[in-house]
């Protein structure tokens, strides 16, 4: 045949083959479809099936469910459920009680209408300064003057002679200008050093006994950023604040390794009392992270934890500093080092705080500053650029100013990041600088335990600044409204806290009147910045932080719905129960 014939005919042979393939590719092509169809309408009716309890399907094993409660999830796709399935640490179900029910089979904790949150995030607390407070001589629970010594005095009975006597927790507002005197002290024991640090971290009251070891006299002069308070004869009084607290700290017996695992303990176990499944560390040293590597070797770690290693000036790491592992940040291990602290300023209480406009009264100072700003914006952007979260320690309106002003500095030189600084405290804050939290993604992290007309607010506070100033305190609702991130710490009761912001009045009722009604913000608001945003600022969102499918079984459960109790109601609410990965690491025991 010649080869164009034997072309055409293969060409008509290939057109033949290739209608053939085609009508068969269709053929396929209908049974295919026709196939999927019944396969659809089968899964179709196989999902409906799993919907009806025990209808076509074996329950799955859970580890504990919790049914008939009012779950609210944080979870925007779905914020309301009424059971949670939990098996091996992970959040397995989240429905109603007939789909997990249905679901699932295991041990059942019958809610009987309580409340199911994620658990608390306490984004700024010192957990390791507040257990050590209660292995030494708590002063925490004295309300007044007389029950101040009387406590003190039962720690010196107490106590071997020639020990020192070490303790703290006592509140400033007790004393005029929230500085008390040696002589209380020199009548409980004249002979025995004591040294009390305050409840506020940045005052401590010694005696004549321990002002005398360290050599504090009538010619020592301050130390660098700290004051040695005096009578009117120029003697010092009793009370050191700031870093004026480190001369006697420095020559009291330190703690042993054991104090402070101890301590550490203690305060784990009350953080989870409370609720609390996660918790920046808002200033730890070498010693304390020691401390804390022991508790988690030890299997006894029951929170995850952010430690925020102070940094100090010039720019050169100190050893505390060289803690710090920016690649710890989301790595999912339940101690991280990843942050920064950076003290801008002081207190008010001390005058301290670093201030716009000057204190009223003879004074006249405007605070100080821990770290010259040019200083402080210079670390900031240097810890910026190697992955480091910066947590700012600001009460003044002009420290509120210069750290948002590092960042900003941090934000031109290295471009925005994910490192999610947050400022702490943020007593004051000029309104001006309002809007630039969203605007340079500075989370505003408050304490709103101290939002309300206590002695520190009217006694100490108004005399100090005026009446205008203390009426813009504690902005929290100024600073929502303009669109900031609010994240929440306290010192490890996060309801009383919750009852405070929503108020704000003293929650145990003692104290009249509300400060800075105006500043009030929703329930929604502050479980938000206890739970998901607490998560959000620990970069660990993606695994806590909210009540859904395949994250960690951290959760707490409360005995009434905080919904549909009256917000003054909020803080007297108790924890039933808190889970941690899956775990029950606290239980109230029931009556």
């Amino acid at each position: 045949m010649p080869s164009h014939y034997a072309s055409a005919a293969s060409a008509a042979q290939s057109r033949r083959l290739t209608r053939s393939a085609l009508k068969s590719a269709a053929i396929d092509m209908l049974c295919s479809a026709f196939t999927m169809a019944i396969m659809r309408t089968s899964l179709a009716l196989l999902a409906f099936a799993t919907l009806l309890p025990g209808c076509g399907q074996t329950p799955q094993p859970a580890d504990l469910i919790l049914s008939g409660g009012r779950v609210y999830t944080l979870d925007e796709s779905k914020p309301w459920a009424e059971a949670v399935a939990i098996r091996d640490g992970r959040i397995a179900a989240v429905g109603t009680d007939e789909e997990v029910l249905g679901r699932f089979q295991g041990q059942v904790f019958e809610l009987g209408g309580r409340m199911v949150l994620p658990g608390f995030h306490d984004a700024h607390v010192h957990p390791m300064y507040g257990g050590i407070q209660l292995v030494q001589c708590d002063l925490s629970s004295s309300d007044s003057v007389a029950a101040l010594t009387a406590q003190v005095a039962a720690c010196d009975g107490s106590l071997p002679e020639g020990d020192w006597l070490v303790g703290g927790g006592w509140e400033l507002s007790l004393f005029p200008e929230a500085n008390p005197s040696k002589a209380l002290l020199d009548a409980v024991n004249a002979e025995r050093p004591i040294f009390l640090r305050g409840s506020d971290g940045h005052s401590s009251w010694a005696n004549s006994k321990a002002l005398a070891l360290a050599g504090i006299e009538a010619e020592t002069p301050n130390p660098p950023h700290g004051i040695i308070e005096r009578d009117a004869n120029g003697i010092p009084s009793g009370t050191l604040r700031e870093s004026a607290q480190g001369l006697v700290e420095a020559i009291v017996p330190p703690l042993t390794a054991e104090d402070r695992l101890e301590a550490t303990r203690q305060a784990v176990a009350l953080a989870n009392q409370f609720g609390i499944t996660s918790m920046i560390d808002a200033g730890t040293s070498t010693d304390e992270w020691a401390a804390w590597q022991s508790l988690e070797a030890a299997g006894e770690l029951t929170v995850k934890v952010v430690l925020s290693i102070p940094v100090s000036s010039p720019l050169t790491w100190t050893p505390d500093e060289s803690l710090i592992r920016a690649e710890d940040r989301g790595s999912g291990q339940r101690l991280r080092r990843d942050a920064a602290k950076l003290f801008v300023d002081g207190v008010l209480e001390g005058e301290t705080a670093a201030l716009l406009e000057p204190y009223l009264g003879e004074g006249g100072g405007t605070g100080m500053l821990i770290l010259p700003a040019d200083e402080l914006a210079a670390r900031v952007v240097a810890l910026d650029a190697q992955g480091v979260q910066a947590h700012f320690h600001a009460i003044g309106d002009r420290a509120v100013r210069v750290a948002l002003d590092a960042v900003e500095q941090a934000i031109e030189q290295n471009g925005r990041s994910d490192n999610r600084h947050h400022i702490s405290h943020l007593q004051l804050i000029d309104p001006a600088d309002y809007p630039r939290f969203a605007a340079l993604g500075v989370t505003a992290n408050f304490q709103a335990l101290w939002a309300y007309p206590d002695g520190y607010i009217t006694d100490i506070n108004l005399p100090a600044l005026g009446p205008e100033r203390v009426e813009g305190m504690y902005p929290i609702g100024s600073l929502e409204r303009a669109g900031a991130r609010i994240a929440a710490g306290t010192s490890l009761n996060p309801l009383v806290a919750i009852e405070t912001a929503l108020t704000p009045q003293d929650p145990s009722g003692e104290v009249e009147g509300a400060l800075n009604a105006n500043e009030a913000v929703s329930l929604d608001t502050m479980l938000r910045a206890y739970t998901a945003n607490g998560a959000w600022l620990m970069h660990q969102e993606e695994d806590t932080g909210a009540i859904k499918p395949g994250m960690a079984a951290d959760l707490v459960v409360l005995e009434k719905d905080l919904f549909n109790i009256a917000a003054e109601e909020v803080g007297e609410v108790t924890v039933t129960m808190t889970l941690f990965e899956g775990q029950i690491v606290h239980q109230r025991p029931s009556h």
